[in-house]
């Protein structure tokens, strides 16, 4: 998993959950989030919450967690 490899797949994709890129290059969520962090810091990428994370708002608790989303900011990827 590379950076250009990642950026590659969210720029394809527009936005995707920590957990799908995680999935998708078979690498541990720590690791992706650290170079997903690298296109947040050149502002090509911004990090969002998906606030779902828990019907009962912590009350119940689990460890239900919100949800990372990775949105591509940069230049978008022209199909051909």
């Amino acid at each position: 998993m590379t950076p250009s490899a990642v950026r590659d797949y969210l720029r394809e994709r527009g936005s995707a959950p920590l957990s799908d890129v995680a999935l998708h290059f078979d690498a541990g969520e720590d690791a992706v989030r650290a170079v997903l962090d690298l296109w947040v810091a050149k502002g090509r990428v911004r990090a969002l919450t998906d606030g779902a994370g828990c019907s009962k708002a912590g009350t119940c608790g689990c460890t239900c967690k919100a949800e990372e989303i990775f949105e591509w900011i940069g230049e978008r990827r022209l199909a051909g």
